[in-house]
């Protein structure tokens, strides 16, 4: 009977030592006090005796927060973007426009005006590019000149040809090839770029395979290079100088008549197409007429005798 009382008090004992460690660890952290570790149990002794503090927690490696990241992302593409449109700003820092002009001008004399026109262009240190004249059945000179000059020159050189003689016409225009140019500058600076790339990779080629490949890409490449470069140079030299056509004529008389002399000039006119129409149909008709004549020959002449000789 002793012994079961004594393992109903252990029991007892467990019971409650069980429930006290249950109430110490559902109380809130800030109420347990300091956590002294030599006082625990279930440690490994350290050296002098005493208990071993456990291991201390790995640190947690620092991580740069959201937001930083995302500005150090976003500066780097901000760097990269700036880059590009600073090298295009670079580039072309102003609009890229062809000018062109047309002007048609009624002077005195023909031949001074052409002149006076050709002393404006070398003065504006420009160059005549296109220039013919004829002259009308009336006597009356006329012609048209085509002119490049600088596009910083381009309003005044076309104020002062307009003082050569009464403007009967004005015509200016501008093309605007900021975009295209700018495109083609970037196209041709990838192409560049692509081919050295490709000498480069030509350089490490082990077979002849290999090294035929290569140079067909860098002979695509290369034509390329040189199709942009050429129109690059067309639209620099278009954007530099500005073209001016100038049409000079004289004045045509004004005369007052009553027509006869296109009467007979249109009479005379018709005379000779009726001739001209007689000497077609003559030509038209003449093999008919040598066939008709041999056969009123061959019956007037050869059949009579034939019948004389028959009898």
């Amino acid at each position: 009977m002793e012994k079961y009382t004594k393992v109903a008090v252990v029991v007892v004992l467990c019971i409650l030592a069980a429930s006290a460690g249950f109430l110490v660890a559902s109380l809130p952290p800030g109420s347990k006090g300091p956590t002294d570790y030599s006082q625990q149990k279930g440690y490994p002794m350290g050296v002098g005796g005493g208990f071993a503090l456990p291991p201390e927690p790995p640190m947690p490696v620092p991580r740069p927060a959201p937001e930083a990241a995302m500005s150090r992302e976003y500066a780097e593409k901000t760097v990269s973007v700036g880059t590009l449109e600073s090298r295009y700003t670079d580039a072309d820092t102003e609009r890229k426009i062809i000018q062109r002009a047309s002007l048609r001008i009624e002077v005195k004399d023909f031949q001074s005006s052409s002149d006076a026109v050709i002393d404006i262009v070398e003065r504006s240190n420009g160059f005549i590019s296109d220039s013919h004249s004829y002259v009308t059945d009336t006597g009356r000179k006329r012609g048209s000149i085509t002119i490049r000059i600088p596009a910083d020159r381009f309003i005044a050189v076309i104020n002062e040809i307009a003082c050569v003689g009464d403007v009967k016409s004005k015509d200016t225009s501008g093309k605007d090839v900021t975009e295209e140019y700018i495109d083609l500058t970037a196209r041709l600076n990838n192409s560049e770029r692509q081919e050295q790339r490709l000498l480069e990779i030509l350089d490490m080629a082990n077979n002849t395979k290999e090294v035929l490949e290569v140079e067909r890409e860098i002979w695509r490449v290369r034509s390329e290079i040189e199709r942009l470069t050429g129109r690059i140079k067309y639209l620099e030299n278009r954007v530099e100088l500005a073209t001016v056509s100038v049409s000079l004529n004289e004045p045509e008389p004004i005369t007052h008549s009553w027509g006869i002399r296109d009467a007979i000039r249109s009479a005379f006119g018709g005379f000779v197409s009726v001739v001209r129409g007689l000497i077609i149909l003559v030509g038209y008709a003449l093999p008919i007429l040598i066939l008709v004549g041999v056969g009123w020959l061959g019956k007037t002449k050869l059949m009579p005798r034939l019948r004389r000789k028959k009898e």
